[in-house]
């Protein structure tokens, strides 16, 4: 996981989330909801990285303050010209009336949204999570299908449920053999829900979030600290 730390030069002051991997330079990433993401190699020396955070102040700074002036995303009113994500894109919308029958169609970059009478947000609110749903579940299934062979387990391939979840991405329950996944996920690309399945499916092994756990799904995904903190900070903005 990430290790946040905190930064101070010259009056400024700010949190910054330190990712160490197999890397040989230092990079820095600024995401719209202004949390700044340090990469660093493994054994970069704490002098280093204030090192380099310094010289690139005047940018991370630059970049905070045009992030800054974006309003936060309004709640979403399902009106043709609005942008949905969906497997790690985003669409623009488009609603459609007068059609005999209702259906929503992923279209040369529109998510086309059809309906019997006449246009209304409530309907389109509703087709909508119907069809993320049913993707999910298309979706999902494949995924848990394909990421499971990364083990070697003697179990069933456990039964994936869907679920509204605030503050979880997933999971895993011993007792009946299954992965409840956060719908939302369905709204983010492929590595990030690997990411999520591959680390409910390590406790299937180990149960508890320990140095074991986290040898294993370091094995299976080296790069998932660096997928979990960009899930995070970016793509679903949790």
């Amino acid at each position: 996981m990430s290790d946040k730390q905190n930064f101070e030069f010259n009056n400024v002051s700010f949190d910054y989330h330190l990712i160490k991997q197999d890397r040989k330079t230092i990079t820095a990433t600024v995401y719209p909801n202004l949390e700044l993401l340090v990469k660093v190699p493994l054994h970069a020396a704490p002098e280093g990285i204030e090192s380099f955070l310094q010289r690139k102040l005047r940018w991370i700074l630059k970049q905070k303050k045009y992030f800054a002036q974006f309003k936060p995303e309004q709640q979403k009113q399902y009106i043709s010209g609005e942008t949905f994500r969906y497997r790690g894109r985003s669409y623009k919308l488009l609603l459609h009336s007068n059609y005999e029958y209702e259906r929503v169609s992923l279209q040369h970059g529109v998510i086309n949204i059809f309906m019997s009478a006449e246009k209304s947000s409530v309907t389109a609110r509703e087709l909508l999570n119907g069809w993320y749903s049913k993707s999910a579940e298309r979706v999902f299934f494949e995924r848990v299908q394909e990421c499971y062979k990364l083990f070697n387990y003697s179990l069933p391939v456990p039964e994936v449920i869907i679920r509204k979840m605030n503050k979880r991405w997933g999971s895993y329950s011993r007792g009946q053999n299954t992965i409840r996944l956060n719908g939302k996920l369905i709204q983010s690309a492929t590595r990030f829900i690997d990411y999520v399945i591959i680390h409910e499916l390590c406790h299937i092994q180990v149960e508890k979030h320990n140095r074991e756990f986290y040898a294993l799904l370091e094995k299976k995904l080296p790069n998932w600290q660096q997928l979990k903190t960009e899930l995070e900070l970016y793509l679903l903005g949790v």
